[in-house]
């Protein structure tokens, strides 16, 4: 009896490694682009607020004005009205508004600090702000 030769099955897994490759590439890529991306949540004051008496509120207005125990101030003010604050040795609570520009809030900050008021803090929602 004759038998059939038999055939050789090739399998071909050109293919396979082709979207493998292309599998990896696009993890790769993806992953790259959300570690790229950083996420800031900004904490909750959950402390006491500052003694009432002593605390002088500092505010930054969205437009960018500055309001010094609830009167405009003028950039140019700023400084003398620091020292007067070290003076008097009163705290400083610095409000910004949501949408106030992050460098106006950073440079009156560090203002403040460069005229001696090292006791200047930030104010956080859940604190109540005089």
């Amino acid at each position: 009896m004759r038998t059939r030769p038999r055939r050789k099955v090739d399998l071909d897994i050109t293919p396979l490694i082709d979207v493998l490759f292309m599998l990896i590439i696009f993890f790769v890529l993806t992953t790259s682009f959300v570690q790229g991306r950083v996420e800031v949540d900004l904490p909750r004051g959950e402390g006491t607020p500052p003694r009432e008496d002593r605390t002088l509120l500092v505010s930054v207005k969205a437009d960018g004005t500055v309001l010094w125990d609830g009167t405009p101030a003028a950039s140019a003010d700023v400084p003398t009205l620091a020292a007067r604050a070290v003076a008097e040795s009163r705290d400083v609570l610095l409000a910004g508004d949501r949408a106030a520009p992050y460098g106006a809030v950073a440079e009156l900050l560090e203002l403040l600090r460069h005229e001696g008021l090292d006791r200047a803090g930030l104010a956080l929602r859940g604190v109540a702000v005089p």
